[in-house]
């Protein structure tokens, strides 16, 4: 790990910290875990507009198995802090492990810090909305630059009961320092439904629409999940997802 990594781990860890002891000293009791509050790649990408309620602070983890199309198999383990930043806002970091053949350096990957914020509840009418920003910092030795991403976030509960809701994220990405064979700029899509089977288990699907980092690669996925409030602190989740395209990924 060169300065310029070890410096943005440094950097990562001291935040996580300020912010793990701020809520400890400000909060009195933990809201819980919400098993139908949506966070990206728990178990799937989708994501909603519901922030985490104002100065609660979640523990997360992630753990997942990709092949792609060519073969190569990535393994992703990251942990992730998410805090009640604003009344109507949240803040999280999280700090990857990878491994596998798909990278080249096996280890750390590249450390990123994220913002939701929530513009309005939804009425009989609007969804919800709400705009989200990050930032993956170069922190992995396969990093090319600062990444940011921009994500708009709408959700509607289906009809009259709040036992359905369908998602859309919107997201634009951009790369400042990306090399001739990598966009600097590109998009993805996901349109999303959720369905609450029995009070403590909710099933989540989505199909994703994206560009690729790479040049002229495109990907398609759909992607079906589990949550499951297993206690008031613990949410569960499983998820799988199958991409369809010669340039897709096989499986994850």
């Amino acid at each position: 790990m060169n300065t310029i990594n070890r410096f943005w781990l440094l950097l990562s860890i001291i935040v996580i910290g300020i912010v793990a002891v701020s809520s400890t000293l400000s909060v009195p009791s933990a809201y819980g875990a919400d098993h139908y509050n949506l966070e990206p790649g728990i178990p799937v990408q989708l994501e909603d507009s519901l922030p985490t309620p104002y100065r609660n602070r979640e523990i997360q983890g992630l753990f997942r198995w990709e092949q792609a199309d060519d073969g190569d198999d990535l393994f992703l383990l990251a942990p992730r802090l998410e805090y009640g930043l604003l009344p109507n806002g949240q803040m999280a970091i999280d700090v990857p492990f990878e491994f596998g053949s798909a990278v080249e350096e096996e280890g750390l990957g590249d450390i990123k810090a994220d913002l939701l914020y929530n513009f309005n509840q939804e009425s009989v009418i609007f969804p919800a909305l709400s705009l989200a920003s990050a930032i993956a910092f170069p922190t992995s030795d396969d990093s090319d630059g600062i990444e940011t991403k921009l994500t708009f976030i709408a959700s509607k509960t289906v009809g009259r009961s709040r036992w359905q809701r369908i998602h859309l994220n919107a997201s634009w990405h951009f790369n400042d320092d990306s090399d001739d064979e990598k966009r600097r700029n590109y998009y993805s899509g996901i349109i999303g439904y959720d369905v609450v089977i029995i009070p403590d288990l909710l099933l989540v699907l989505d199909f994703i629409r994206e560009q690729q980092e790479k040049e002229n690669h495109e990907a398609n996925i759909f992607e079906a999940g589990l949550r499951y409030q297993l206690t008031p602190l613990t949410v569960l989740a499983l998820g799988t997802g199958a991409g369809i395209g010669d340039e897709s990924p096989d499986f994850r």
